[in-house]
Order: C-alpha cells, then structure tokens, then sequence
C-alpha cells in the first residue's frame, strides 16, 4: 500500500472515529434531553386531556340542568303530560343536544322516557347498566351526595366508556329533594340524565382539539384517546398497583403511550386515561442529531480535503519524487542522478543526504568493482593454476616414465655386440659361419631389435603423454592470459576419446588404482564440435574427484561407470558415476560454489572451475546423489549444433 493511500485511510478514520464519537454523544445527550422534553409535553397532553374530558362533562351537565328545569319536563314525568314524548322527544333531540343517551326517570327510578343510541350509526340500542325499564334505587346516575345536586362521570359499558351527567328535576316549587321528615336525598320529582360515548367521534373532537393545541405548543399529536379499566390487560403493572400516577412508554408501533390514572371525574371510581401521541418531539431531536451528523461529516469532510492537500504539498509530492527518483537508480543502475530537493526542512534534509549517499555509493562501487575486477582475476589465475597443477601431475609421472625408459634400453647388448664384431672385423664372415658364438649373431640381433623396438615404443607413448600434458598446460595459460571476453576454439572431437584421455590423466595423478572397476558404456556418437582443452579439463576433475571419493570410502567393490549418451537429437551427455562416499542433499547445491570443500586437503576450486568451464563453451555440468555412502553422478551435456562457445 502507498504512502499516499496509508495517509488517507489513517485521516479518514480519525475523522470517521470522531464523528461517531461526537454523534454518539450528542444523541445520548439529546436523546436524555428531548426524552425528558417529550414526557413533559405528554404529561401536560394527559391533562388537557383530563380538563377537556372534564370540560364535556360540564357542558353534559349544563344541558340536563336546562332539561330539569323545565316545567313541561316536570309534568311529564309526572304523568300530567303524556303527549309531550311524542311532540317533544326523540331521536332528533339527542341529535340537538349532542348526546347519545337521554333517560328521564320519576323518583323511585321508573323510566318515563329513555333513548340510547349507537355512536357510530346512530340508531337505538340497548345498554345493560341504563336499562330501559327502571333504574336501580342504588344506580350511580341516582346517587347524589348531599349537598351535591348532581352526578357526573365516566363508566365503563360493554360498548364504550359513557360520559354522563344526571340532574335532579326542579319543580315549580324549586325543591329538588324531600327536605321533611325522611332522607335529604330521596328525589321530589325525578332525574334527567344524558350521556355520551366516548368513541370515534368524540375521540376525533379531542384529538382535533389536541392537534390544534400541538401545533401552537410543539407537542406531540394525539392519536389515540382511550379510558381502560385497571383490570384491562394493556394497563402497565405500575399504574395498575396505583405506584405511578403517570407513565410513558414508547410503543413498537412508533407512537408514546401516555398511562394516567384519573379520579373518574366525580364518580370516585379509579379509572386509567391512555393517549397515544406521535414522538413530534423524538423525531425533531432524531432530525436534528441526523443534521448535526451532516454537519460534522460535512466539516470533516472539508478538514479532510483541507489537510489531504496540505500534505500533498508538503509530504507526499516531495516524497513521491524522491520515491522516484530512487526506482529510477535502481532500474537505470546510475549513481549519478541526484535528487536535487531545495527544502529547508527534514523532507530537504532527507534528500540532500540522499544525494551525498549516493556520491558515497558511486566512489564505494568504483572500489568495489576494482576490487571485484582483481579478485575475478585472481580467482582466474587460481583456478588455472589449479587446473595446471593437475596436468603437472600427470607430466611429471609421464617425465619420471620416459626417463625410466630411457635408462632400460637395451644400450649395453648393442655396445657387447659391437666389441665382439670389432674384434673379428678382419674375418667377420667366417667368425659367423665357423665361430659358435657367430651362428648366434642374426638371433641375438633379431631379438635386439624387437626389444628396442618395444623400448621405443613405450617411450614415444610417455612422450606423447607428455607432449599432450605441457600443450593442455600451455592451452591453459593461454586460455588465462585472454580470458577476458575471448571465445574458445571448438573443434570436431571423438568424445570416447576425450573420456578416455581424461581417464589416463586421472590415474597418473593419483598413482595406482588397480582395485577400481571401470565400466564403459560409449553409445555411437558423432564428433562433436567442443573446445578440446576444456572439456579435458572438466573430465579430469570430475574422474579425479570420483576416484578421490572412492578413495576415502575404502573397502572393496569400487566402480566407475562411464557413460556416453544423447538424451535427445541436439544434446550428447557423457556421465561418470561411482559408488563412493556420495554427497548429502545440502551440499548438492553448493558442491561448485567457489572454495566450497568437503575434503580436508581440498581447496574448492576444481568443481568451480569446471562448471565455468562448461558454461564457457556452452556445456552444462550437473550433479545428483542419493546422499551419503551411496555414490554420485556428474554429468555434462554439451550441444550438439555448430554455434559458436558461449562466454561465461
């Protein structure tokens, strides 16, 4: 990942990081805030509530103080008047008047006239706590409380919660009750009662009410108005056992329902007033944590772009050059190239030290590369020395040979020979035909012949030896005196021939190796076209290392196996392999590093010098072992095209 790109992930997460930290807070504060803000609007709903409920009941009991105190009411219930229900009442008067029930009842509760209608339809029905006949001397509409001349509260029908008010009917004497001789409440001359559901279409009046209200305060809208009984199961435990007078809870439907208990208005029965409101205010503190979350997304965004640009300019273009110019030195390889960053800060520091780093790196690889230059050409002389010191081996044993020779010749028969002829000079002819002695003169020459003959031939083969050793070490002299950049010289060669050179030399370095088997195994293979001296030198250190292998492996049963092959139409393989002492898996790979050894007399250099060898005119030699004591495998595989040698 960039520079660049570690910057804007690390800025953008302080900033993200901050602003839900700073939300977070805000909406715990402003949640507690505008929680305590919404209950206190709902508590005051919850008593305007109650007041415009009370309110209703008032004007009930305004309506039925007109009724009770007309005369024609009076008579009526009285029995004086029996047309007056059918001129006067009926389902149009409930309609004026705006109620749902109207009972006129005499003193002892007898139904004069009554009528209940259904609030949605409007059509008559029939109420089990007002029954049609007669209401119960104990009935809650009748049970005035002196001096109160009048009832008025909610209960609680099957159908809905009633709104009620009953007054007692004045007569023209403007007595209401018996005043002599018996109870001060006992009715003179009956009761006006009227009702009113408290369903849809009153709900709606007070949530239209309440809507107004809202809309001028800031509260929460009304919803839904409800009156419940404490048995009711939607009354919360709390207002049930009368702990919380009020109590507000957020529903799952959205909406704040408000629980409080009322005295039932004068009835003196606990009832529980539900209103659901819709969370005005929630919503406008949700609404305004949302926007002051815009806002500081908004301002971090613009912090965010401010300091992005900021450190573009200060940080990450001036780095990114120097960043460049960096991969630049590196893909151009040139110490030369110099920032050149006039700042005056650490980014300006930073680059001018840069620059005389790689002053100090120029002049360092001049250095190295002198260094480098001798110690190639060290290891050069080394490896040729190596080499030479090899092939002196074998041209001192073929010297020390030839010299061997040269001293058996059959020298003193010749010079015997010779005095016996001189001596018989004057009657040479008949000291071979008559002397004993002279009959063996032919023999003795025919046999002297045939040994000088073996004589000379051994010593031409030694010479040879050594004439092939002193060329191989010329060739190597050579081969370091033009090493830099020249190619070898290939010629056509029978590689049997090359192998079994090599093996010659091999044995003459390490003396005697009668004990070892060699198994040849040479497939019939063109001539060719390799550097000769080379690939010499290659096979005698892979033949001499065998031979050393066996050597320090001991016992009986040693074997070489060569091997000339093609593994495929472009490539001729020679392969030598022995049942020496092996070579663990670790070291296959490092086996023609350069002064890497095994041997406590060794050197590392033999190994090396083939491998560059091989490389030298296009070759390969490789290695393989199945670890130790179980012998090893090098094999070279030279191409067989007429190109010319590749440089190492």
């Amino acid at each position: 990942m960039s520079l660049r790109s570690r910057i804007v992930l690390i800025l953008v997460g302080i900033v993200l990081s901050w602003a839900l930290v700073d939300n977070g807070t805000l909406r715990l504060f402003a949640g507690r805030v505008f929680g305590t803000w919404e209950r206190e609007e709902a508590s005051e709903d919850l008593a305007r509530i109650e007041r415009r409920i009370a309110a209703e009941l008032g004007e009930l009991e305004g309506r039925a103080r007109v009724y009770s105190g007309l005369s024609d009411v009076e008579r009526f219930v009285a029995g004086e008047e029996p047309g007056f229900a059918e001129e006067n009442l009926g389902r149009e008067v409930l309609d004026l008047a705006g109620v749902d029930l109207f009972y006129l009842c005499d003193p002892t509760g007898r139904v004069a006239w009554g009528l209940v209608l259904d609030p949605e339809t409007r059509e008559p029905m029939r109420l089990t706590e007002f029954p049609r006949e007669a209401l119960a001397r104990n009935h809650v509409a009748l049970h005035f409380r002196a001096p109160a001349e009048q009832v008025a509260g909610i209960l609680m029908t099957r159908s809905h919660p009633l709104l009620f008010s009953s007054v007692p009917i004045r007569g023209r004497d403007g007595q209401a009750f018996a005043v002599a001789g018996g109870d001060p409440r006992v009715l003179r001359h009956g009761t006006v009662v009227l009702g009113r559901f408290l369903a849809k279409d009153l709900e709606r009046a007070i949530v239209a009410e309440e809507l107004e209200n809202s809309s001028d305060e800031g509260g929460g809208a009304l919803a839904r108005v409800q009156v419940l009984e404490p048995e009711d199961a939607d009354v919360p435990e709390e207002v049930r056992k009368g702990t919380r007078r009020e109590l507000f809870l957020p529903g799952q439907d959205g909406l704040l329902h408000a629980y409080a208990t009322i005295d039932a208005l004068r009835t003196g029965a606990p009832l529980i007033l539900h209103v659901a409101l819709t969370r005005v205010i929630a919503e406008r503190g949700r609404a305004s944590v949302d926007y002051a979350l815009l806002s500081t997304l908004a301002s971090s965004l613009l912090i965010l772009f401010v300091l992005l640009r900021l450190l573009r300019s200060v940080v990450i273009e001036p780095l990114s050059a120097l960043t460049s110019k960096a991969v630049e030195i590196g893909r151009r390889d040139d110490t030369t190239i110099r920032v050149g960053m006039q700042r005056k800060d650490e980014i300006g520091q930073l680059a001018g030290e840069f620059d005389r780093m790689l002053e100090k790196l120029a002049h360092s690889r001049e250095q190295v590369i002198e260094t480098a230059r001798l110690a190639g050409m060290s290891e050069i002389a080394t490896g040729v020395l190596h080499n030479v010191g090899n092939v002196l081996n074998s041209v001192n044993v073929a010297a020390n040979l030839a010299s061997t020779r040269a001293q058996e010749l059959s020298l003193g028969d010749l010079e015997m020979l010779v005095r016996v002829l001189e001596q018989h000079q004057a009657d040479l002819a008949a000291f071979v035909d008559r002397d004993p002695r002279g009959k063996h003169l032919v023999p003795f020459l025919s046999e002297l012949s045939r040994a000088l003959g073996t004589q000379k031939t051994s010593l031409q083969d030694e010479l040879r030896s050594l004439n092939q050793g002193i060329e191989h070490i010329a060739e190597l002299v050579r081969a370091q005196q033009s090493y830099a950049g020249q190619k070898g010289v290939l010629e056509r060669t029978a590689l049997e021939e090359q192998v079994e050179a090599a093996l010659a030399i091999s044995g003459q370095i390490l003396g005697s190796t009668a004990d070892v088997e060699v198994q040849r195994d040479y497939a019939k293979i063109p001539a060719v076209k390799v550097d000769r001296h080379k690939l010499m030198e290659i096979l005698v250190n892979v033949l001499q290392n065998a031979r050393q292998s066996l050597a320090e492996r001991g016992g009986d049963g040693k074997r070489i196996a060569l091997c000339i092959s093609r593994p495929d139409p472009h490539t001729a393989r020679i392969e030598v392999t022995d049942n020496g002492v092996g070579i663990p898996a670790e070291n296959l790979t490092r086996i023609f590093h350069h002064g890497f050894t095994t041997k406590k007399s060794g050197h590392g250099f033999g190994l090396h010098a083939s491998a560059n060898a091989a490389t030298e005119m296009g070759a390969k030699l490789q290695a393989r072992s199945d670890g130790p004591g179980r012998g090893a495998t090098f094999w070279i595989d030279i191409p067989m095209e007429e190109e010319p040698a590749l440089a190492a």
